[in-house]
């Protein structure tokens, strides 16, 4: 690995921020740290960029502990979540920041800072000053300036927090290209699913100063590990009671059954459906318009919850009786999580 943690732990009076923290990240990797709020993200990446000290463990980049490593020769580079440019100096003068710092010659810092523009997409802005960029336009620029020094490891605190929507969507899928364009190990932060999902090539996810569960997007989302994975990840809703709803089996006592939209397949009465003779009767309660799909809320068996119709579906209102199917749910016993799956589903693959 890369970069390790190893029994990392810090405490900032009474409240833990990093609670026996361990992990590796591979050289070349983008790797999303994802969590709610105060659940020690940021934390993390402040020890590794030696921001912060960490009371106790170790902290590895490339078989080196650097706990004791200033920042400043840790070989990071550092993007926050507020840009941080130098509100009077020029792009150019931005992006030369830290070679002029390290006291390189003209030459190569010419070089290298015309390389990132080009890198960044900003040819012919190398005289603008932040106030004559747009949001998008400063959050490259601040890339390039963390990217300037050559740095082992990039380290981005919500990078795309101060953004548009739009800008933001396009900012992610470029960053990622480059990332991987320059071989470049990078960490960053967010308490944005669809972020993580789309940037990372891993996640790992953090709750109240613990590690969670690591793996790649689609592990996680696909296969959460833990009570709190499985309740965090994706647009959730929890079951009343599971068992009032047909064809899955019984395991005993639960805390929670959790349910995704994709789980739940929403129809009218009179439109023909597969599983018709194992679905409930539920009432559409809400209704709304995502773009590509409607989002519901339904009200059935004493629980409410999401589900979504295609565009092309025949559309339902609001008070509507329909029929309710659920695939499948997550049972959280403690911390540990059992996937469910409809028997009327399990039935009919066995047959064909």
């Amino acid at each position: 690995m890369y970069i390790e943690l190893k029994n990392i732990n810090k405490s900032y009076g009474s409240f833990k921020a990093s609670d026996n923290v361990g992990f590796g990240i591979e050289k070349g990797k983008l790797v999303a740290l994802l969590g709610p709020s105060g659940s020690g993200k940021t934390t993390i990446l402040r020890m590794i960029a030696g921001l912060e000290r960490p009371d106790s463990g170790e902290i590895i980049i490339d078989d080196k502990v650097v706990n004791d490593v200033p920042a400043s020769e840790r070989g990071i580079g550092f993007v926050f979540q507020s840009y941080a440019l130098f509100r009077y100096m020029t792009v150019y003068d931005n992006i030369a920041f830290g070679l002029t710092v390290r006291k390189q010659n003209k030459k190569e810092i010419k070089e290298r800072v015309t390389e990132l523009i080009k890198l960044i997409g900003l040819e012919g802005f190398e005289k603008r000053y932040p106030s004559q960029l747009s949001g998008g336009q400063r959050q490259r620029v601040a890339f390039a300036r963390a990217l300037a020094p050559n740095p082992r490891v990039l380290l981005l605190d919500e990078p795309f927090a101060a953004i548009d929507a739009k800008v933001r969507s396009e900012l992610r899928k470029w960053l990622r290209d480059m990332i991987h364009q320059l071989g470049v190990t990078g960490i960053f932060v967010t308490h944005d699913q669809d972020e993580a999902i789309e940037v990372s090539d891993e996640i790992i996810v953090t709750n109240q100063g613990r590690i969670e569960q690591t793996g790649t997007p689609s592990e996680i989302y696909i296969n959460p590990t833990t009570a709190f994975t499985s309740a965090f990840f994706g647009a959730t809703s929890e079951l009343t009671d599971y068992k009032a709803f047909e064809n899955f089996d019984d395991i005993g006592e639960y805390d929670k059954a959790i349910i995704r939209p994709e789980f739940v397949k929403i129809t009218k009465k009179n439109e023909q459906q597969k599983y018709k003779s194992s679905a409930a009767e539920g009432t559409v309660t809400d209704l709304q318009f995502r773009g590509n799909s409607f989002e519901l809320t339904v009200d059935c068996n004493n629980s409410r919850f999401s589900a979504r119709r295609g565009l092309d579906e025949p559309a339902v209102e609001i008070g509507e009786k329909v029929d309710v199917f659920i695939f499948r749910i997550f049972i959280t016993q403690g911390n540990t999580v059992t996937l469910l799956k409809n028997n009327a589903v399990r039935e009919e693959t066995v047959i064909i």
